[in-house]
């Protein structure tokens, strides 16, 4: 594996480079995706992430987010009476992404680890009690683990608290698998093992799941702006901000892929997470799209045994697996 060192900020970066072709750069800030390029069907390098015009380290752009990511309900939470009251920062009512302390504006360490078949890029850092109005201090480990002869890379999140707590830990990568910009997302096949889907309110916080109508149904593979327009999708969200629930979850199952023809990249995904919130760019001209494996997004209200709460003794320990291939 190549590996180079750099620096964003007074941060410290990693880029890797297997023997297939994929190049990936991690940055400490944020324990982020900052660049992601591989060969097309025609052998030209591709960045199939896209950054905001803004750049990295804004809009939540490849950046880990937590200590939970999407909105929680009025800001506060409780677990075996003890309650968290968090930042207001969604709308004035809601937390969004963890707040303005959240994992997205920490230094983590690094350090890497090389072996024949991967290299795993190790990110940590501290979260202290009552730090954004969450409580329990935390050690949270975010590992990048890269292949050496297949352009596949892991992301594991590890959370070992000293008190019961919530987590729910994903990655904010937007992915345009046209690469270098050259598509809307609208003209990519979309799949998502979904059945499920969660309607939201105003104010985005999932109100009801139900099963997927002809709008939101991706279980066959489909362009992604095949129904962008339909007043549901539009509804409060401008297109695609909805967490579709996983008919399966596990490293053996996929989760969701995209695909450009254009460059004939795929993107494939599994994820031992419950929920995948897609994304679609919609303020960015539909240029690309999210898919934050996560937890149900206000978990802990609507589903709270199995919401991300962890314990001393039972560790928050959840991946997220990304394959690319040409067809």
């Amino acid at each position: 594996m190549k590996i180079e060192k750099g620096k964003f900020e007074n941060a410290e970066t990693v880029t890797l480079g297997n023997t297939s072709g994929l190049n990936i750069k991690l940055c400490a800030l944020g324990a982020g995706i900052m660049s992601i390029t591989l060969p097309d069907k025609n052998g030209e390098r591709c960045e199939v992430t896209r950054l905001t015009d803004r750049g990295y380290a804004r809009d939540y752009n490849g950046m880990t987010i937590g200590r939970t990511s999407g909105r929680i309900e009025n800001a506060t939470f409780s677990i075996d009476g003890r309650t968290a009251v968090l930042e207001k920062n969604n709308k004035g009512v809601d937390n969004l992404h963890g707040g303005g302390t959240g994992l997205h504006t920490k230094v983590f360490t690094v350090k890497t680890k090389e072996n024949a078949e991967y290299t795993d890029v190790v990110f940590d850092c501290s979260c202290a009690d009552g730090e954004g109005g969450y409580f329990g201090n935390v050690d949270i480990t975010v590992t990048y683990r890269v292949y050496e002869n297949e352009n596949k890379f892991a992301i594991m999140f590890f959370g070992k608290p000293d008190s019961k707590t919530l987590l729910n830990l994903t990655n904010h990568v937007y992915w345009d698998m046209s690469g270098n910009r050259r598509q809307a997302v609208t003209e990519q096949d979309v799949f998502l093992n979904a059945p499920r889907v969660g309607v939201l309110d105003e104010r985005l916080i999932v109100r009801d799941i139900i099963d997927v109508p002809p709008q939101f149904d991706f279980t066959h593979a489909h362009k992604m702006g095949d129904h962008l327009k339909d007043a549901s999708v539009q509804r409060h969200t401008l297109g695609y901000d909805h967490p579709f629930f996983l008919a399966e979850r596990g490293l053996d199952k996929l989760a969701c892929s995209l695909y450009s023809p254009l460059s004939g990249l795929k993107l494939e995904v599994r994820t031992t997470y419950p929920c995948v919130v897609v994304f679609g760019d919609n303020f960015g001209e539909y240029r690309s799209t999210c898919f934050e494996c996560q937890y149900h997004p206000d978990g802990i209200h609507a589903c709270p045994n199995d919401c991300g709460v962890c314990t001393p003794d039972k560790p928050y320990d959840e991946v997220i697996e990304y394959t690319f291939s040409v067809e």
